[in-house]
């Protein structure tokens, strides 16, 4: 009997992400969420790299930094990436570096769009800068989060290069670390995004939930990286547009998932308060 209640529950959860989705275009609102990360993401790098130099010290950072080149699958040399970005984070004078505070909140703004599209409510008048304000706490506690994986930068990179079992036990504490940074930025924008009426407990377990698929996407990416793909190969052999179009790629994907959980979290919820059809 309770086998049989969990599997008919699951159902109408199922049917109720179904139905919510029919006819509406999830693809477009990845989509749309991607283009705003694009335009974000480096900027968030760059504040949370600084503020972590700030906090601890701008050795620490060099030193996390090339240990998670050593780490990385060489493959696709993400290596001189990595180091430039880190370089520029912390050569930018603060005042140049205050610039990219409003670029890295446009990620708040797509987020914030493209749930309250996946819920079914209107996202307002000032979606923008709502969605901004939203990111703001993300924005402060960046570089604490860039701390964690900086720190255990020397455990895993010695884990992921001793071949074998201790290859495996380095992805399970790099997978450890990222769903901890993710799941902190998935409960804020959750949370913060939550229809009126929508319980935030629930959405915050469902967030920690959703957190732990997105990580595990990201290592997936990582296995991505270790194959031998000549990007560049649909565009006529222009590597810098073959790797960023494998990044947007790789960043849609992520969006189309997080999307898709936040509405699965929603409609459990729906379930739970007895809104949603009993099919």
């Amino acid at each position: 009997m309770r086998g049989g209640g969990f599997r008919r529950r699951t159902g109408v959860v199922l049917g109720d992400v179904r139905d919510s989705l029919r006819g509406r275009d999830l693809s477009l609102w990845a989509a749309g969420v991607t283009f705003f990360a694009v335009l974000a993401v480096v900027p968030l790098a760059l504040v949370a790299l600084r503020g972590a130099g700030f906090v601890v010290s701008p050795e620490f950072v060099l030193h996390g930094v090339s240990r998670w080149v050593d780490a990385l699958p060489p493959t696709h040399d993400p290596g001189a990436a990595l180091d430039a970005l880190t370089s520029a984070a912390l050569r930018t004078p603060w005042t140049a570096l205050a610039v990219t505070l409003l670029p890295a909140t446009f990620y708040g703004e797509g987020l914030l769009r493209g749930l309250a599209q996946v819920s079914g409510h209107s996202p307002g008048s000032f979606v923008g800068w709502r969605g901004r304000l939203l990111f703001v706490p993300v924005l402060l506690i960046s570089p604490t989060l860039a701390i964690a994986p900086l720190a255990t930068a020397d455990v895993v990179a010695d884990l992921y290069t001793g071949g074998g079992w201790s290859t495996f036990w380095g992805i399970t504490v790099s997978f450890h670390v990222d769903w901890l940074i993710i799941a902190v930025v998935t409960s804020i924008v959750f949370v913060g995004s939550v229809p009126r009426g929508v319980r935030r407990g629930p959405l915050l377990l469902g967030a920690l939930a959703v957190a732990s698929f997105l990580a595990g996407f990201f290592h997936g990416f990582l296995l991505f990286l270790a194959i031998p793909l000549d990007w560049s190969i649909p565009f006529g052999g222009l590597a810098g547009v073959g790797i960023i179009s494998a990044l947007v790629l790789w960043l849609y994907l992520m969006h189309v998932m997080l999307l898709l959980g936040f509405r699965l979290m929603l409609s459990v919820e729906r379930t739970h308060a007895g809104k949603a059809p009993i099919h």
